[in-house]
């Protein structure tokens, strides 16, 4: 297991932030490594995906470098004032991770569960040039009116709602490899069916699954290897068998 944690201040949130990440094992070489950003769901942390799930056991056969940074209940937004988490993740992180490792230049991958699965789908959406390949298991899916319902402003709401992203995607004919799951026993999976729907009817290429489970840990760990898979060959690594 090789496990590192990242402490530095972020200039997005103006304080000092804390990440964990799994770095490749050593018989992969010296690198350089690409990188996968895997953000965690709302109530979880940076710890959540190595401590509760098994992802140090699933990403181990893969030359790539995993980041899980820490964002609290943001939904991976900006928001008013210091709480700029998604410049936090596009800006400062990605800056910290490539001075820090030997990181591959050119596009990283995206992924996440819940909260951080549809920040992962926004995120990449809205940042093709940052991120080729995009995950998301049981994610959630917002709408500008929900995020208004929230108590965002209506520009916040216009920035952040996941089915206009798709739409400027489309629009501006960049679009990262883009997936995502859900349980067919999740309270989100209408959310989410509702979304594929939405994407097949805007002409927007993507794969959709439903497996059985909950949003539990179990359900997570029994897939976050088909979105491994996904990234490595999005990003033109293999795996080795260990």
């Amino acid at each position: 297991m090789n496990l590192a944690t990242l402490r530095f201040r972020s200039e997005a949130l103006g304080r000092q932030v804390t990440c964990t990440a799994v770095l490749p094992e050593p018989r992969h070489g010296p690198g350089p490594f690409p990188v996968l950003y895997q953000l965690h769901g709302r109530g979880g942390d940076h710890t959540g995906w190595v401590v509760q799930g098994r992802l140090v056991i699933h990403a181990a056969p893969y030359p790539l470098i995993v980041v899980c940074p820490d964002g609290a209940v943001s939904g991976w937004r900006n928001r008013s004032g210091s709480e700029r988490y998604e410049d936090f993740v596009t800006q400062d992180l990605a800056a910290h991770v490539a001075a820090t490792f030997h990181v591959r230049p050119g596009p990283a991958a995206i992924g996440g569960l819940s909260m951080g699965g549809g920040g992962a789908l926004r995120l990449g959406l809205k940042h093709p040039d940052l991120y080729a390949s995009v995950w998301g298991h049981s994610s959630a899916i917002f709408t500008g009116e929900r995020l208004r319902a929230d108590g965002a402003s209506e520009a916040e709401a216009e920035a952040d709602d996941l089915y206009a992203a798709a739409g400027r995607a489309v629009k501006a004919g960049s679009v990262p490899r883009l997936s995502f799951d859900c349980g067919v026993d999740d309270s989100l999976i209408e959310n989410n069916r509702a979304f594929h729907r939405h994407l097949e009817g805007i002409g927007l290429a993507h794969g959709y699954h439903e497996h059985p489970g909950a949003h539990t840990w179990a359900y997570w760990d029994a897939h976050v290897g088909a979105a491994l898979r996904q990234h490595a060959e999005v990003l033109g690594i293999r795996a080795d068998a260990g």
